[in-house]
């Protein structure tokens, strides 16, 4: 029997999605046929992302907003639904990271990051769960890091928050394993992103940096935009609960 990786009627929302592994994420789901928000805090860039995707006969919206405030999920949902019809996937992609040692790391840099890359992500998937569970179909797709694993120093809240995404994610898979709802994790390593763009500001450092990965390369958003594709359609509905790397080789 041949796959099925069709997402023709489905709609998803993607967080983070104007930009890097989630625009990647989000144009993976639109050429297999579904519609999607495409959310981001810089509103004129998703946008022009929709503009885009709508422009190749995909039908996309673009949703503003900063994942700082996870007030603002029930709002993206809502949306979602009013403008495409309906919610069978939800991307949790959007983070955000900061460099500190850990010993001088402040409180409220904690509670940032987490109501960023934790708090929003639980409410996001509190809203959409019930949904889910109606039509007896749901995907839901978190991203996470190889910081997750590994617990760089430099990076204490944000390695922390990627653990409690990956623990989140086991745990809801667990609570909607019979209802036709999966949700897994996808934890990118060292990738060619905004995010990462100092390292490759010279052709010694790309080298450098690609060096560093096992596989002699860094992630591209394409790398992580066929697993998310996977896991999202009907040909990965045995999967869940799974944190799943993509960092060529780093985690192995």
């Amino acid at each position: 029997m041949k796959p099925n990786f069709s997402l023709q009627g489905r709609v998803a929302l993607v967080t983070g999605a104007g930009r890097g592994i989630g625009l990647g994420i989000a144009q993976a789901l639109a050429s297999a046929g579904a519609a999607v928000a495409i959310q981001d805090i810089d509103l004129d860039v998703a946008k022009a992302e929709a503009d885009k995707f709508n422009a190749v006969d995909s039908r996309a919206i673009a949703l503003g907003g900063d994942i700082r405030d996870p007030n603002l999920a029930a709002h993206w949902i809502d949306r979602t639904i009013e403008q495409l019809g309906g919610l069978h996937i939800l991307v949790n992609n959007a983070a955000i990271q900061s460099q500190q040692p850990w010993l001088e790391v402040k409180l409220e840099l904690m509670e940032e990051q987490f109501r960023a890359n934790l708090f929003t992500p639980i409410v996001l998937c509190q809203r959409a769960v019930p949904i889910f569970r109606q039509q007896k179909f749901g995907r839901i797709v978190n991203v996470g890091s190889i910081q997750q694993r590994s617990g760089n120093s430099g990076m204490l809240p944000y390695s922390l928050t990627k653990s409690a995404l990956a623990t989140m994610t086991k745990a809801l898979a667990r609570t909607t394993v019979k209802e036709g709802i999966t949700v897994n994790l996808i934890a990118p390593g060292f990738f060619r992103t905004l995010r990462n763009q100092s390292s490759f500001e010279t052709e010694e450092k790309a080298k450098r940096s690609d060096e560093w990965v096992p596989m002699g390369r860094a992630g591209e958003p394409e790398d992580v935009a066929g697993l998310a594709l996977l896991l999202c359609s009907d040909a990965g509905s045995y999967i869940t609960g799974q944190s799943i790397f993509v960092d060529g080789g780093m985690s192995a």
